[in-house]
């Protein structure tokens, strides 16, 4: 087992639970909003991994943005969304790292990449709620 080998196999999976959430919002498997949710983390663990791997192997960065345009558009879109609600809530900016997560669930057509999202909303809305 090679990295690249490890790094198509989870561009797969991550191509798979795309589409596994497409599915579960179409089928409407209840608890909906919940299963696209577990779908989503499933894809932002997928995701992480991912990201250790360019980490030590760059190069496969760019062969995974020779995807088709599209996809390479929207994987783009949601780094680039990631990157900035992460660095706003960094900088204690939680109410712009919010509205980021919201602009994205609002542009992008993946329910995958939109319950994780909504999954950083709900935990940056908890987040900033008083304890009692």
């Amino acid at each position: 087992m090679t990295l690249k080998r490890l790094h198509q196999l989870l561009r797969v999976a991550s191509h798979l639970l795309d589409q596994a959430a497409d599915d579960a919002h179409k089928t409407r498997l209840q608890p909906l909003s919940d299963n696209i949710e577990r779908i989503g983390r499933a894809l932002i663990e997928v995701m992480e991994v991912q990201r250790q791997i360019h980490l030590v192997q760059p190069e496969l960065r760019l062969r995974s943005l020779a995807a088709p345009a599209r996809e390479r558009d929207a994987i783009l879109l949601f780094a680039r969304c990631m990157a900035e609600a992460i660095e706003l809530e960094e900088r204690g900016e939680t109410l712009a790292a919010i509205a980021t997560y919201e602009w994205f669930m609002g542009n992008s057509r993946s329910l995958a990449r939109r319950a994780i999202a909504k999954a950083q909303i709900r935990r940056l809305s908890s987040a900033s709620e008083p304890t009692r």
